[in-house]
């Protein structure tokens, strides 16, 4: 009898009587190094991983330790733990659809490594955890960070170089000159989409940096695609032609962060194989069945197909081996710092998706990425709009607490464009002061989270203390899930992602104070 067979069979008396040695006999284990984790194979949650400790939650509710927003999930629905003879085990919560493990339902079982957990739409993968594999992964990471700063610096002054060079223009322009004028409104689109390249630029730095996921949601992955060639079109150079065929309604599950990312890289890796020029197409449509049978996926599901190909110097097949490994490139250390592909590489494998790359020297490259289409019901928006709202009172007070002098002035035309009046803080000490001091008190605080001396959140604890009712609005580059969910419990009306466009400040101001009305 097999180890899964025995571990079950002994699951329908007491699960618990297995003993961790027959674990160690079976995996050659000792119990020094016996660690585990969960790996989320599929869902919303698809690449995340978790250690297991002495215990694991998982269910839809704040409580749970793994939040998975599935409605199919109960809020509290099973819990891995260690039990005393050192085995680990799923305990089903009575949940309200079950536990599944290697697709048999269950209330309470002692787990293998390699056992699939299903719950609701996620499947999990009981999975042996070495520590020293973060580690060594985090330092590689560090490293990374450094040698990827060169080729973020020569993109960053490109992106400046086309800043400062449509500003330039604007400046010594007729003062006679209209703003409607179409070459005046081609600068600030440029300008516009310079900052855009800039602002994802910064994100991909800060994935490297951080492991932080999104949700996953239904992403328009054809709007997404329209979005990254409308980009390129503005920051690429005119030496590359760039021919899209993009097929609508393309609907799939995941980050859409990191499928932008995705995109964008494979657009770059494409701009940078044509030094001197050519052609850029980019096609994106329903996977056929010839199509499907090339790559590892389930022919029962549609499947969305993305080809980006190049007309430039292509690879030979040593290269081309190895295009997707980390810190390989062949670009040199003034363009990057082999990241690019690797990324994409693991994006993609986190959506369970698929990537392939054909290419011939001097001929250029293709690169195919597959990935499973969702249902056909209507899109859930992931940022839905706000229905029209009145504020509580036309004109507010608003005070704007930020350590740079240059994002004060910008975000404050913001508020006054708003019809709103403003006052300034240059740190968390002097928002303090001058929120004591100003009567009537500011009707709200829109305070950066990341200052020297002292934080916005450090700030934002001892304004509560002053005055409970404070109203705040946080704004900060520097996004981490968990802080904001306390700053949220501790009353924080909102919180804005830097660098944001005007509507968003706009937007957040209304949301909160209509949040503090009601």
């Amino acid at each position: 009898m097999g180890l899964g067979a025995y571990l079950i069979s002994m699951s329908r008396h007491d699960p618990t009587e297995v003993t961790r040695r027959h674990v160690f006999a079976q995996q050659g284990l000792s119990k020094k190094e016996e660690q585990a984790r969960i790996v989320v194979l599929a869902g919303e949650l698809a690449g995340d991983k978790y250690a297991i400790d002495q215990t694991l939650t998982l269910g839809r509710g704040e409580q749970a330790d793994v939040r998975i927003d599935d409605t199919l999930v109960s809020r509290v629905h099973a819990r891995i733990f260690t039990h005393d003879n050192g085995s680990f085990v799923i305990e089903d919560l009575q949940s309200r659809n079950g536990t599944l493990v290697n697709g048999m339902a269950i209330t309470k079982q002692v787990l293998t490594y390699g056992d699939r957990i299903q719950i609701g739409s996620s499947l999990l993968l009981f999975a042996h955890h070495d520590p020293m594999e973060e580690q060594v992964a985090q330092r590689r990471k560090l490293e990374a960070i450094g040698r990827l700063g060169t080729g973020v610096a020569h993109d960053f002054n490109n992106l400046l170089g086309a800043v400062r060079s449509s500003i330039d223009f604007l400046n010594a322009l007729p003062s006679e000159t209209k703003v409607g004028d179409p070459d005046v409104r081609e600068a600030f689109n440029d300008i516009r989409g310079a900052a855009a390249a800039a602002t994802e630029m910064t994100s991909r730095l800060l994935g490297f940096a951080r492991e932080v996921r999104g949700s996953h949601t239904e992403v328009d992955l054809s709007e997404l695609c329209h979005h990254v060639v409308q980009l390129a079109r503005h920051t690429f150079h005119r030496s590359i032609s760039i021919d899209a065929r993009i097929e609508g309604g393309l609907k799939v599950s995941g980050d859409r962060g990191q499928l932008h990312q995705l995109l964008m890289n494979l657009m770059i890796n494409a701009r940078d194989a044509m030094p001197n020029g050519g052609k850029l197409t980019i096609t994106a449509k329903k996977a056929d069945k010839i199509e499907l049978e090339k790559a590892p996926l389930n022919p029962l599901v549609a499947h969305a197909v993305i080809t980006v190909e190049d007309t430039g110097v292509g690879m030979d097949d040593a290269t081309r081996e190895r295009a997707f490994d980390p810190f390989f490139t062949t670009k040199g250390d003034q363009v990057g710092a082999g990241l690019g592909l690797a990324a994409v590489y693991e994006i993609a494998k986190t959506h369970n998706g698929h990537i392939t790359v054909h290419s011939v020297p001097n001929r250029g490259s293709q690169f195919q990425v597959v990935f499973p289409l969702t249902s056909d019901r209507p899109m859930v928006p992931t940022e839905p709009s706000l229905p029209a709202i009145t504020l509580p009172r036309t004109q507010l007070l608003i005070l704007l607490v930020d350590d740079e002098d240059v994002v004060r002035r910008s975000a404050g035309r913001v508020v006054r464009q708003s019809g709103h009046r403003v006052i300034f803080a240059k740190s968390g000490k002097e928002a303090l002061r001058i929120y004591t001091e100003t009567q009537p008190r500011p009707d709200l605080v829109l305070m950066d989270l990341n200052m020297p001396g002292m934080t916005g959140d450090q700030a934002f604890e001892e304004l509560k203390a002053l005055d409970a009712e404070a109203p705040v609005v946080f704004v900060s580059g520097y996004w981490d899930r968990d802080l904001e969910r306390k700053l949220r419990s501790m009353g924080a009306l909102g919180f804005v992602q830097k660098p944001y466009e005007a509507a968003t400040l706009r937007d957040a101001i209304v949301q909160a104070m209509t949040a503090q009305a009601s």
